[in-house]
């Protein structure tokens, strides 16, 4: 069995791979062109987000059997073509979920309370208290877009502190629980004071964040993205922020996250939001630990075991 693993990954994940059956290809720093002729033995394919696996590459693989992404999104991997082919397309769903849940609380936490604001204020000799008087995340409602693993994840997390907690999901039904409580659009319209995004992005939710829907929120609000950048028109949350619909952001994700690569547009509209003392910026790392890179390891090399155990 032919692995091919085209991003980095630690020691002890690939040591603990080669006590499998398995021949590794291991080539973190590979670009597309020196990948794809490597992908005419490959069994089994172990990736991150470096390349598209369009159907261009999937071509290119007359012996793989599985793709596995290291992570959730699938928005570059195209998975309909692969499973047409008889390829397995894996994922470790929820391996990152707590990541992401608690990033998400800190993320309240830190906007409702003005941290980020303080602290340059105190660290530039600046004593101000009464600007700076926070909400309680426990007295607010907070709308949860996508009840997978991290919209429960943040769900769970909230329930300690007594959050009022609304969750949408358009693929899901009858899924209130204990932590969040099912709710159409038009509830969170009305009662959220915090609206986090966990979606997965699709044709459906591509920009489907703009202005228009941020404007139908009856209280402004604070907004947080921890799902895909362009799961937003960022247009949109600029003109929100300027009106003050959104009082606050947290952004995990961009529309474009190799920054030397900005398009004109791109970068005037980074750079306004960049400047923004009430926007938290952070480079995708909401579900980047320590806990959620072993999680998501053991995830791969058990995908990895059950394959050989089919052949």
């Amino acid at each position: 069995m032919n692995v091919l693993i085209i991003d980095r990954f630690p020691k002890p994940f690939l040591d603990a791979l080669a006590q499998l059956p398995v021949q590794i290809t291991y080539v973190p720093e590979a670009k597309r062109p020196e990948i794809l002729p490597l992908l005419a033995e490959t069994n089994i394919l172990v990736m991150n987000s470096k390349i598209r696996l369009d159907p261009e590459a999937a071509d290119l693989a007359p012996h793989l059997k599985m793709v596995i992404r290291a992570g959730v999104g699938m928005d570059h991997i195209s998975v309909d073509y692969l499973e047409g082919k008889g390829v397995k397309v894996r994922n470790t769903q929820g391996g990152n979920a707590d990541a992401v849940g608690e990033q998400a609380v800190g993320m309240m936490l830190a906007l409702n309370n003005n941290l980020m604001i303080a602290n340059q204020q105190v660290k530039s000799f600046e004593w101000i208290r009464e600007a700076n008087r926070g909400r309680e995340i426990g007295r607010q409602t907070v709308g949860i877009i996508g009840y997978g693993h991290t919209g429960k994840s943040v769900a769970r997390k909230l329930s300690g502190f007594g959050t009022r907690v609304l969750a949408h999901d358009k693929f899901l039904t009858d899924f209130s629980d204990k932590f969040a409580k099912e709710a159409q659009l038009e509830e969170l319209f009305a009662e959220a004071d915090i609206l986090t995004m966990h979606v997965p992005l699709t044709d459906d939710t591509r920009e489907w964040i703009d202005a228009e829907f941020l404007s139908q929120f009856r209280k402004p609000i604070v907004f947080l993205n921890l799902a895909r950048g362009p799961v937003v028109k960022l247009s949109g949350l600029l003109h929100a922020l300027d009106q003050g619909q959104v009082t606050a952001a947290a952004i995990d994700v961009l529309e474009n996250e190799k920054l030397h690569t900005l398009t004109e547009r791109q970068k005037s509209e980074y750079e306004n939001l960049f400047s923004r003392e009430n926007v938290i910026l952070t480079p995708h790392i909401g579900g980047w630990t320590f806990e959620s890179l072993s999680n998501i390891n053991n995830m791969i090399l058990a995908h990895i075991q059950d394959e050989i155990a089919a052949s």
